[in-house]
């Protein structure tokens, strides 16, 4: 009986070691399997940071080429606004030239040059001097009433 003791206990023994060797395996794989997670979780958020980076990039790129394309647009469209307003001023100088001008007021107004034998000259006299004029003496309400109107003149009501 000594001898299923000693087996006993030699069986209890190794039950207590295959038990703690257990607990240390599970111990181990969980704290691999939180490693494993933990892990996990990084390599997500970096690549969800790196997916947010490439299309911010993407994006302002995008961007920036419909700018450029915006940009190309209106500059064709002042191009051709410039060159509207070229041939509009040339249109402007071509009707309002000195030519057509003369030959307008004489088509369709019936105006003619002046000739030399319309032309009249006056003989001025040389001692003609011009002198002011008097004015009658205003009375106080005329002089009351140019002062306002001077006044009003002055502010910039008339």
């Amino acid at each position: 009986m000594a001898k299923q003791n000693l087996a006993y206990e030699y069986d209890l023994e190794e039950l207590r070691e295959r038990e703690a060797d257990r607990k240390k395996r599970i111990a181990h794989e969980s704290g691999t399997k939180t490693l494993d997670k933990v892990i996990i979780a990084r390599f997500i958020v970096i690549f969800a940071v790196a997916v947010t980076l490439l299309a911010a990039i993407m994006y302002g790129r995008v961007e920036l080429s419909s700018l450029y394309t915006k940009q190309a647009q209106l500059q064709a469209e002042l191009e051709q606004y410039e060159n509207e307003n070229k041939s509009l001023e040339s249109e402007l100088a071509q009707k309002t030239g000195l030519t057509k001008v003369e030959a307008y007021a004489e088509d369709e107004l019936g105006l003619q040059k002046l000739n030399k034998s319309q032309i009249e000259y006056i003989r001025v006299e040389e001692d003609a001097v011009s002198e002011p004029v008097e004015q009658p003496e205003e009375n106080v309400f005329q002089r009351v009433k140019r002062w306002f109107g001077d006044m009003l003149e002055y502010l910039g009501a008339k």
